[in-house]
Order: C-alpha cells, then sequence, then structure tokens
C-alpha cells in the first residue's frame, strides 16, 4: 500500500498500569480502589484509543473495565496464573477498526507456553499477550501487544525482552508492530530496552514528531509528575510513523487512578 500517512486517520494507542487492588487499603488513601475506579472509568473514556493495554488488573477490577469499554472494545488476555488467577495483561482493541485474525498469550518464561511459569531470577510469573489484526481503515495487518516486565530480575528483564522480540517478529513477519506496557527497565537507559531497539522496535517518545505536555517520569506513585523523570512505561514500534506522544497522570477529583502516569501515541502507517 502506498499512502501518505498524514491522509488517513491515526491509531490511538494507550497504556496504563492500573495498580492492583489492594485490599488493605482504606478510604481517603491514595491507593484505595474503589476510589481510584471511577477515575479509570473516566480516563479510559475520555481517551477513546483504539488500542488499550493494561497491566496488573486483577480479576475483581475487571467488571470496572468492562464498563468503561466492554460495549466498544473486545477483552483479551487471562490472569498469570491461569483462567481469572493473578495479576491480568490486558489488550483492549476496537471492535469496529480490527478484524481479529489471531491472538495468544505466553509467559515470560524458559516455558512460555506453561501457564504460570516462572522465568530466569523473575520474582512472579509475567506474560505478554499478544493479537494480529486487519485494521479497516489501512486495509493492512499489524501486530499490536502488551506485557509487564518483572520489577525484581534483571536476567528476566532482558531475556523476557529477547522472548518478546522473538515471538512478536515471528508472529508479524514483515507486518508492523505495537509493543506497548510497564517495562520496570529506564527507557533510553537499560539493557531490556536496548534488547528490543536492537531487535528493530523504536520508542515512540524518542522518535514522535510532535510531544503534548510536560515530558514527565512514568511512575509517580501517587505524587508530583517529575519533568524528566525515569520512563519505565512505553510504546515502541515497528514500520508505523508515530505523529504524537504524551503522558499524563489524568485526575478527577484531586484524584489519580493509578501511581502509574497514562502513555499514549497517535501512530500513522508508514509510505510503502
Amino acid at each position: 500500500m502506498s499512502s501518505d500517512d498524514a491522509t488517513l486517520p491515526s491509531l490511538s494507542v494507550l497504556t496504563q498500569n492500573i495498580r492492583y487492588h489492594d485490599a488493605g487499603t482504606r478510604p481517603g488513601d491514595a491507593d484505595h480502589w474503589p476510589e481510584r475506579a471511577p477515575v479509570l472509568t473516566h480516563l479510559l473514556r475520555e481517551a477513546d484509543a483504539d488500542v488499550v493495554g493494561l497491566q496488573e488488573v486483577l480479576a475483581s477490577q475487571l467488571p470496572v473495565i468492562d464498563e468503561a469499554l466492554g460495549a466498544t472494545h473486545l477483552r483479551l488476555g487471562i490472569g498469570r496464573e491461569g483462567g481469572g488467577r493473578g495479576e491480568h495483561n490486558l489488550l483492549l482493541l476496537r471492535r469496529d477498526r480490527f478484524e481479529m485474525r489471531d491472538w495468544d498469550q505466553f509467559w515470560l518464561s524458559e516455558q512460555p507456553a506453561l501457564i504460570g511459569s516462572l522465568g530466569w531470577d523473575g520474582h512472579c510469573p509475567r506474560i505478554a499477550v499478544w493479537a494480529r489484526v486487519l485494521d479497516r481503515v489501512t486495509g493492512e495487518e499489524l501486530v499490536l501487544a502488551v506485557t509487564h516486565l518483572d520489577h525484581a530480575g534483571e536476567a528476566a528483564r532482558e531475556q523476557g525482552a529477547r522472548l518478546l522480540a522473538e515471538r512478536l517478529r515471528a508472529e508479524a513477519g514483515d507486518a508492523p508492530i505495537v509493543l506497548m506496557g510497564d517495562f520496570n527497565a529506564e527507557g533510553g537507559a537499560s539493557t531490556a530496552w536496548q534488547v528490543l531497539r536492537e531487535a528493530g522496535l523504536e520508542d515512540v517518545h524518542d522518535t514522535a514528531a510532535e510531544h503534548e505536555g510536560e515530558d514527565i517520569g512514568t511512575f509517580p506513585d501517587y505524587g508530583d509528575p517529575v519533568p524528566g523523570g525515569v520512563r519505565i512505561d512505553w510504546i515502541l514500534t515497528r514500520g508505523l510513523h508515530a505523529a504524537r506522544y504524551a503522558a499524563r497522570v489524568p485526575c478527577l477529583a484531586g484524584r489519580a487512578a493509578s501511581d502509574h502516569a497514562t502513555v499514549t501515541a497517535a501512530l500513522r502507517p508508514t509510505a510503502r
């Protein structure tokens, strides 16, 4: 396809670590899920993204996500312990834009097909969810994926990144790729980031034609966002033009939805 990227509607992408539901919090705590849930609902509806990647989702939080996006988006992903058990990485795809071709979930471990498998020096099981879809707007296929790398194991992050690159390139072939998530590693200055860059993925933060708002770190932990801070939440692409990038902490009545920032991008096909 030969396309002028300015003539086609952009592909809007959002990644958000929603912070798991901690039953030990109390009303008024910044981390109290019952008070964060309406903020997340508002965030997801207002963003109206074509592709949404969520991390740290527990089964108790699924109804809130379904309320926000269930009518418009297809939800993919199971818990990392199987079924609804453990944290989920969810991939949510706008139904009227994408035609599903294939999807799967794998574990970032030496046994990627084994449910609940722990990889390398990881602290807990980690997963990735991917889908190959036809974009009805462009008429082209692409592969979309969401992941959450380990927070403790350096080898688990590095080897997990290598596995992600290998699997996504195999599933995509020559098709464009979008990989998003919480990588628990510094964008631009970590082994995991370097592994994925060397595999041909570009960091939208670095390649976007336009940045909206301040360039902030993505883990404010309910505090004030830090301009120029560490970015552990990324959107990476191959074969797409990054028109815009933004990292924000949307609030409602002074409350944030999560301890992580919301990272968004507007992507367009490259001319072929």
